[in-house]
């Protein structure tokens, strides 16, 4: 790695700079990459998960850039996806603001011998070569601290497209002006961007975002070439899957949207509640909510057929995979090197199903799993369950459920209880519990009906992962409900199990459940995507909630005076009660939530007055 300081003069600042330090001084320079995540383990720190997390890269991990192509990176911040930038190039030119994070940059890449890193403001570095790739990842919003001038996105695009080869590609990933994200949170403590999102017209003077009809409009003026969109959620930063065109969220898939709150945040809505809205009402709405989006640019823009990426950010690095569908086929890869072993486990489990006479859609090469699920006639099977659940109600489920097993489950060896899978977890148990349940040899535990297609009234199932030994088949179908969410909106699940003769087991089920998501998943991640919200108009209702009741017991108490109807004593609890509910009024209205909406209440207010008039 070589670090130029050739142009270096000055600091563009665009992050707060006690935050920066923070994260260089205890974590970068402290530790190697491959330390982190046992490190955000041990620290529970939301900063360093941020700034730091494997998960930072998955913006551009999916790209299939050309072999042997060389990349211009402009902003490389804390060098989150250099070190990915330069497994996929022969060559990659970064080029930071700051010499503190490029001196971060050197000390996290120091063994990338192909990376040059270049401390300077873009207008005053010299390049001697044009690329066949340039990345803004997150920058294009701060065009007016790089280029001072009238039209700064104008100018900084102008340029960028004279580094840029002739069939090269520019890649743009940028938070959306009009993001649901915008509307549905409060970052009490943002202080990187000084404009409000969605009320600010463009003012040249300041950093801020972009609407997709804008982003249109300067690619037009700049002539940059071809684009496509793609729609990362819940951003760009911490992608958790990207949708495209051809491949839009809708009822079934917005689940993956995996949503972050820091401590700062005060929440109005949860985005998936509105965004499950937006879809049901039109499909077509969600690009101009999106959070984010990433745009690929270029004169030959050549399809390259990736309807749909998504990534495992919730679980530890060794079980992390990135799904990619690409034309009629899905394929899965590992995320990392310790994630290889995962996908050899997943190539046995396929393994398992040819030579139990399963069906499956299943194969493999040396790289990666390969599924071909693009089948016109196939059927999901949890549809088909959802659909007959509607028409017959518990007993059709009840029917389905027995029709997998009698596909699927019952062709797996069966054997004995002897040294289980309670055992393998250390979950105590009698034998009279235990006794008349059917374990399988190869357990094979997520062979549910997510898993599987309903093809000409025989069952194919797809993307099994998970494997140990001796599984009761009674566990694999109580799991399979467990986690059907859609189903337990309709029926009660408890009488589904006690139908099946499975409740009796529930206690000791959800034990083994509860082992098994330890084992997989990573608890940083996912303590921060199930992060307690701070309601906006929880303050609102519960403030204004207290102030009616204390009216209404100040009128109670004149009333009752007047008709000689209370003792002493009476009055006296009564008053109490006023003083602690003025209190508790207090305590909300010097509260830094209160304070922060006090905006958001007066706009309410005035037009709640408009409407009265």
């Amino acid at each position: 790695m070589k670090l130029n300081l050739d142009f270096y003069k000055s600091d563009i600042k665009y992050n707060e700079l006690s935050r920066e330090e923070y994260i260089i001084n205890n974590y970068i320079c402290n530790y190697n990459e491959k330390e982190y995540e046992t490190i955000f383990e041990r620290d529970n720190n939301i900063e360093a998960l941020y700034a730091l997390s494997e998960m930072r890269k998955n913006i551009i991990s999916w790209y299939p850039f050309e072999k042997n192509s060389t990349i211009l990176e402009i902003g490389a911040s804390f060098g989150e996806i250099t070190g990915e930038l330069c497994k996929n190039a022969d060559k990659v030119v970064a080029v930071e603001f700051s010499k503190q994070r490029g001196r971060a940059i050197e000390r996290r890449h120091s063994d990338k011998e192909n990376l040059e890193v270049i401390i300077g403001n873009l207008q005053d570095i010299k390049f001697n070569e044009k690329f066949d790739y340039i990345t803004l990842i997150g920058v294009l919003e701060y065009a007016p601290l790089i280029y001072k001038t009238e039209n700064s996105y104008l100018d900084l695009l102008e340029y960028i497209k004279t580094l840029l080869k002739e069939d090269g590609k520019i890649l743009i990933a940028t938070n959306n002006k009009f993001g649901m994200r915008n509307w549905s949170i409060i970052d009490s403590d943002d202080k990187n961007l000084e404009y409000d999102a969605i009320i600010s017209g463009i003012e040249q003077n300041k950093c801020q975002l972009l609407s997709k009809n804008k982003l249109e409009e300067m690619f037009e003026k700049t002539n940059l070439g071809k684009r496509k969109y793609y729609y990362p959620l819940p951003d760009y930063k911490y992608t958790n899957v990207i949708f495209t065109e051809d491949f839009m969220p809708n009822e079934n898939n917005l689940h993956r949207n995996m949503t972050f709150f820091k401590d700062t945040d005060i929440i109005n809505f949860h985005e998936n509640n509105a965004y499950l809205q937006v879809v049901k009402e039109n499909e077509k709405l969600f690009d101009f909510f999106a959070n984010s989006y990433f745009i690929e640019i270029s004169k030959n823009l050549n399809e390259n057929q990736i309807k749909y990426v998504s990534f495992w950010n919730n679980r530890k690095p060794e079980y992390r995979l990135k799904t990619i569908i690409k034309g009629d086929k899905v394929y899965k890869y590992p995320s990392n090197d310790l994630a290889k072993s995962h996908i050899q486990k997943i190539k046995n489990n396929i393994d398992i199903l040819k030579n139990c006479n399963i069906n499956t859609l299943d194969e493999y090469d040396e790289e990666k799993i390969i599924s071909n699920i693009a089948i016109s006639s196939a059927k999901p099977y949890d549809e088909l369950i959802l659909e007959e659940c509607k028409k017959g109600g518990i007993d059709k489920v009840f029917e389905l459920i027995n029709k997998f097993k009698e596909k699927t489950l019952d062709k797996l060896e069966i054997t004995n209880n002897v040294n289980n899978v309670f055992d393998t977890y250390n979950i105590a148990y009698k034998k009279e519990q235990i006794k008349d349940l059917h374990f399988v040899k190869n357990g094979l535990w997520d062979l549910n009906f997510q898993n599987c297609f309903m093809i000409n009234d025989e069952l194919y199932i797809y993307d099994q992962e998970w494997f140990d030994n001796k599984v009761p088949i009674e566990f694999i179908i109580y799991r399979g409900i467990l986690i059907f969410g859609e189903l337990k909106k309709i029926i009660d699940e408890d009488k589904l199990y006690e139908k099946l003769g499975i409740l009796k087991y529930k206690e000791l089920f959800n034990k083994l459940q509860e082992k098994i998501d330890n084992k997989i998943y990573c608890n940083p991640i996912r303590m921060a995507n199930h992060k307690p919200m701070k309601n906006v108009r929880g303050f609102i209702v519960e403030n204004s909630d207290l102030k009616t009741k204390n009216t209404f017991l100040n009128g109670e108490i004149q009333k009752l005076r007047k008709e000689n109807t209370l003792t002493e004593d009476e009055i006296n609890e009564m008053k109490n009660l006023i003083k602690s509910q003025e209190e508790k009024i207090k305590e909300i209205e010097n509260s830094k939530g209160w304070k922060l909406t006090l905006k958001l209440r007066k706009i309410v207010s005035y037009f709640k007055r408009k409407e009265d008039k």
